[in-house]
């Protein structure tokens, strides 16, 4: 595959960027039928992850630009009054407070914005100290109040459906909380034995969702398992940058539960064997829960990774072997994942989800997270 892809990639990307007079805002979708046209916290801090990337390859100004964009976006956006605070998911397009309702809060967002700041912190090393000092450090030191207040708390799932307490959202709170023990001397209003401490409590609370080699997604509010097997829980570890420290915690290997367990639920549900596409978690209802871009290279994403760590033992799953892959190698099905989704389109107008037996689109299209997915596992396979 040729780098042609990745120009796509990126275009479909600057296009869902640069879609409104106001700077740093970053659509989920141009579509308005679903209602995706807003800037989602959550969102926003996964795709600025493709943005640092082309920075860091390309040196171009424009990808500069777009971060300076980012920082001030999230900084106007925090000073705003939304009904769940930093808790809120969404904003409108113009910079206002996204009143209607919807699902609220959803605390994985201050704690992507968080993981995602530190990245532009360390990019920026040595440099750009004022702006630093200015408005990253105080957005983070917002976000992080927000954690240490509400880590316990219930909130949303990243579906947006769900209330209680949920892997993903522990999982990347970890993460932000971890990189601000790391970066400790920065924080001048953090009070940094409290926020030792929850950390602490959080590394003993994300074991709830450990049952012997598996993975529990989600406990409702009343502490009930809600959802065991759920594509969120594929995502948490490539969000997280496979952490080590986190890896201890949660090894990456518990994650095949949850693989082999959607692989075998999708393949059935379009009576399809050898499918290596999945959607969000069984028996899904939005849009009869097709499969789901996303979700689908997650697992591609999850699969390279356990391919390089050679101090996995190898699991012989019989959901990965096929007539086409018999070796049961996880780079094959990787790149073949890769391949569905490049050549859906030709100009890679992509949609949330599909049929991979009709090749019908669903939900909205041009889906910004869809591109920081797919840009994410081009990388890895073609480095």
């Amino acid at each position: 595959m040729d780098n042609h892809y990745l120009h796509k990639i990126n275009q479909r990307i600057l296009e869902n960027i640069n879609t409104t007079a106001n700077i740093g805002i970053i659509i989920a979708s141009p579509s308005e039928n679903p209602p995706y046209k807003y800037h989602w916290i959550r969102d926003s801090a996964l795709v600025m992850r493709t943005i640092i990337d082309m920075y860091k390859t390309t040196k171009d100004s424009l990808y500069f630009r777009l971060i300076i964009n980012y920082i001030e976006n999230e900084s106007k956006l925090q000073k705003l009054k939304p009904i769940s605070g930093l808790g809120e998911p969404k904003f409108n397009i113009n910079c206002t407070e996204y009143m209607g309702a919807w699902g609220r809060p959803q605390n994985d967002g201050p704690a992507l914005r968080g993981i995602i700041l530190y990245k532009i912190i360390e990019l920026f090393k040595y440099k750009y100290d004022i702006l630093i000092d200015t408005y990253i450090i105080p957005i983070i030191e917002n976000d992080v109040e927000y954690i240490l207040e509400n880590y316990n708390n219930t909130s949303f799932d990243i579906w947006e459906e769900k209330e209680g307490w949920h892997f993903y959202t522990r999982f990347v709170q970890l993460k932000c909380l971890q990189d601000s023990l790391k970066y400790r001397k920065l924080l001048k209003n953090i009070d940094i034995d409290r926020l030792q401490r929850v950390y602490t409590e959080l590394s003993s609370s994300i074991k709830d969702h450990i049952n012997e080699n598996t993975i529990i997604s989600s406990f409702d509010t009343s502490g009930e398992i809600s959802k065991y097997e759920d594509a969120a829980n594929i995502l948490a570890f490539s969000h997280v940058d496979y952490d080590e420290t986190l890896l201890k915690l949660v090894p990456i290997e518990y994650i095949h539960h949850t693989c082999d367990n959607l692989l075998q639920f999708f393949r059935q549900k379009y009576k399809k064997d050898e499918l290596y596409l999945i959607g969000r978690y069984k028996n899904d209802t939005y849009y009869d829960g097709q499969i789901w871009v996303i979700c689908s290279l997650a697992l591609a994403q999850v699969y390279v990774e356990l391919y390089t760590r050679k101090n996995i033992v190898r699991y012989d799953s019989p959901m990965h072997r096929s007539k086409s892959n018999p070796n049961n190698n996880y780079i094959e099905i990787a790149n073949q994942i890769l391949e569905i989704i490049l050549t859906l389109d030709t100009n890679l107008i992509i949609p949330e989800q599909f049929n991979p037996i009709t090749n019908e689109y669903f939900s909205a299209q041009k889906l910004t997270w869809n591109y920081s997915e797919l840009y994410v596992l081009y990388k890895l396979l073609n480095p």
